[in-house]
C-alpha cells in the first residue's frame, strides 16, 4: 500500500470475502476472519489489487485490538446473526455463536472513530439489542440504526439488514 494514501482506515472484524469493504473504499488495515474459505477469497483479491494489502487474523476472540488504537478511523463489523435471527432459537446471549461481546472488546480497545455493524432485523425484537446500544453508549458512542433492504439498494432482491452506525463522542477517540 503507498504511505501517501489518504483515505481513511478501516478494520473490518468478521470481513467474510471483502464485499463490504469495497463499498466502504477505506483503507483496510486488518481483516479478521475465522472461516478458511473466505480467508483465500481475501487473499485472492488482495493479490489482484481489488483489496489493500494488509494483515489478517484468523479469530476475533484472540485478537487484540489494541495495537490498532489511534489507526483506524471506521471499525467494521458484520458480527454473527445466529443468535438473534428469526429462523434459529434466538437464544441471544446463550448461543456460543454470540459474538457481540468480543466485538465490543476489540471496540474498546481500538477506539475507532466511526463503527459500522450489520446484522438481522430480528436483533431489534430482541432484548439484546439494549445491551448492544448500552454498551456502546458506555464507550463513548453515539448510536443510530436503521434496517435498509438490498432492493432499496438497487439489488432485485429484498434482504433486509440491520444497520448500526455509530460515532465517537468528544475527541473522535472513544478512552474506554
Amino acid at each position: 500500500m503507498d504511505d501517501m494514501d489518504t483515505r481513511p482506515t478501516e478494520l473490518s472484524l468478521f470481513s467474510g470475502t471483502g464485499g463490504g469493504l469495497l463499498a466502504t473504499q477505506h483503507r483496510t488495515v486488518c481483516y479478521v476472519e475465522v472461516d478458511a474459505y473466505c480467508q483465500r477469497v481475501l487473499q485472492a483479491r488482495i493479490a489482484d489489487g481489488m483489496l489493500d494489502d494488509a494483515p489478517m487474523w484468523d479469530d476475533v476472540r484472540t485478537f487484540d485490538g489494541k495495537p490498532w488504537r489511534g489507526c483506524v478511523d471506521l471499525l467494521s463489523a458484520g458480527f454473527p446473526c445466529q443468535p438473534f435471527t428469526a429462523a434459529g432459537k434466538r437464544i441471544g446471549e446463550h448461543d456460543e455463536r454470540n459474538l457481540w461481546p468480543e466485538t465490543i472488546r476489540v471496540i474498546r480497545e481500538v477506539g475507532p472513530r466511526w463503527c459500522l455493524l450489520e446484522n438481522v432485523p430480528g436483533l431489534l425484537a430482541h432484548g439484546y439489542f439494549g445491551t448492544i446500544l448500552g454498551d456502546l453508549a458506555e464507550s463513548g458512542f453515539d448510536v443510530a440504526w436503521k434496517v435498509l433492504s438490498a432492493a432499496e439498494l438497487g439489488a432485485p432482491h429484498k434482504r433486509d439488514r440491520l444497520w448500526i452506525v455509530s460515532n465517537a463522542v468528544g475527541e473522535g477517540q472513544s478512552d474506554t
